[in-house]
Order: structure tokens, then C-alpha cells, then sequence
């Protein structure tokens, strides 16, 4: 398999261990979970990468948090060889629960995706997502799988919705908490440059631009350059603006 670019945030065995079990005492055997944003967002958006949620983007990820490696490897598979043919990948998911149509396995294609599916022993698959304080059009997702059959999943999930939409919201708040500065989509995709994160760190720390200057190595309009487009991409009047804004995107602690 070729390298997994993405990641697993460093979550507790304990934490883990309480979601995966709360989870599968409804049929859910693996999960993942990240922050994405919406299929399509506004052409406005200065960050390109996240104005489509496609498969290539989405597999380029730099962190998520796993049930098991076993799922992360899935993933990556999936995202690399299927997502971009599988209408469940496609479909339009609403907030809360929603279970995706059970793959087409017809064709070549679809006999190497069930030969997947069957590797992990994955029958039937869905979403939850949620809001988020971050940025209106971010959503939280947990992208769950189960051995059950897409019927039985389905009546499971239906009779516990509502204590389950509670819980797992639980969850997705305090998994947010630990590690937005990881999975918040505008680092975790990828949208700025090492160099540019560096400069805005040392911002945000207070230095000037000719301190930041010699502590990267960097020409003193290098570091202008990054400062203007970083507040053009945040859409910031000043450096203040800027931090107060990285802050509380999550791309700064």
C-alpha cells in the first residue's frame, strides 16, 4: 500500500476505548472523525482546497482520529481507489444521522470495492455530523461503519437517534478541544505553507518583522509578503486581526 499521508491524533487509550464502546453497543465497529467543510463552498472562500471536498484533498489530510490502523489503512484505500465512484461519497448529507445507500459492486471497479469492503469486514456505512463553534460553513463528522447489514444498522440507529445524537456531540466537542489546531481544515488540508504557519506563530508570539525576519532566515519582505497574503486569506485588517482570527479558526492554540 503506498504511504498514508494522514495521521492519527494522539488520542488516550481510555477515550478511545469509551467512544469505540458507546459506538458499538449500537452496531458501530470503526469509525473516523475529523472536521471538514461543506461539499461545495463559496466561490468567495480565498482558500482553494476547501472550496470542493474532493477525494485527492480529502486523502492528503495531515490528521484524523481512528477507531484502529486497521480503519486508517481502509480509508486511505477507499478514498484513493473508490470515493470518487461511490454515490454514498457523493450524496448530500443533512446534520445528524445519515446512512449511505449500499455500494454498486457491479463492474470491475465495484468487484475490487466489495473485495475491500469484505477485507475489512464492513457491510454498511454513514455519517453524523455536527455543527461547530469554528466556522459556520465547517461541519464535524464521524464516517462510521458496521458489520451489520444496512437494514439492521438503520433500525438500531433510528431507535437511538436522539440519545445518541447527544453523546456522540459530546464526543465531537471535547475531540475538538484536544486537537483543532490539528484537524481544523484550513492546516489539515494543507491550505498554508510551512513558512507561512511559521510567520504567523512568531506573529502571534509578538515578534516584529524584522525579528521574525532573522529568526527564519527570511528577507525582511519575505516576511511582508506572507503577513499580506495571510491577512488577505483571513480577510484581517491588521496583524492583531490576524491572530485573533487564527485563533479562533483553530489554526493557532
Amino acid at each position: 500500500m503506498n504511504t498514508i499521508d494522514t495521521k492519527p491524533c494522539q488520542v488516550s487509550e481510555e477515550q478511545m476505548r469509551l467512544i469505540s464502546d458507546y459506538m458499538g453497543q449500537y452496531g458501530i465497529t470503526e469509525f473516523f472523525y475529523g472536521i471538514t467543510t461543506k461539499n461545495r463552498m463559496p466561490q468567495s472562500n480565498d482558500f482553494k482546497k476547501l472550496r470542493r471536498r474532493v477525494p485527492n484533498e480529502m486523502q492528503k489530510s495531515q490528521y484524523g482520529v481512528f477507531s484502529s490502523e486497521r480503519i486508517r489503512k481502509f480509508r486511505h484505500a477507499y478514498l484513493q481507489s473508490f470515493a470518487r465512484l461511490d454515490a454514498g461519497y457523493q450524496e448530500k448529507n443533512v446534520m445528524g444521522l445519515n446512512i449511505w445507500r449500499d455500494p454498486d459492486y457491479s463492474g470491475g471497479k465495484g468487484a475490487q470495492f466489495k473485495k475491500l469492503m469484505e477485507q475489512y469486514e464492513l457491510n454498511s456505512r454513514g455519517v453524523w455530523y455536527f455543527p461547530v463553534k469554528y466556522h459556520c460553513d465547517w461541519t464535524a463528522v464521524f464516517v462510521f461503519f458496521s458489520n451489520l447489514e444496512r437494514k439492521a444498522l438503520t433500525q438500531i440507529l433510528n431507535d437511538n437517534m436522539e440519545e445518541m445524537n447527544a453523546q456522540l456531540q459530546l464526543f465531537s466537542s471535547s475531540l475538538n478541544e484536544q486537537f483543532i489546531t490539528q484537524i481544523n481544515p484550513i492546516t489539515n488540508f494543507n491550505c498554508l505553507s510551512d513558512k507561512s504557519l511559521q510567520v504567523l506563530a512568531l506573529t502571534a508570539e509578538g515578534y516584529a518583522c524584522d525579528e521574525i525576519s532573522t529568526k527564519l532566515m527570511l528577507s525582511e519582505s519575505g516576511v511582508n509578503y506572507h503577513l499580506t497574503r495571510l491577512k488577505e486569506l483571513f480577510h484581517a485588517k491588521n496583524r492583531a486581526q490576524l491572530v485573533n482570527l487564527a485563533h479562533t479558526l483553530g489554526v493557532l492554540d
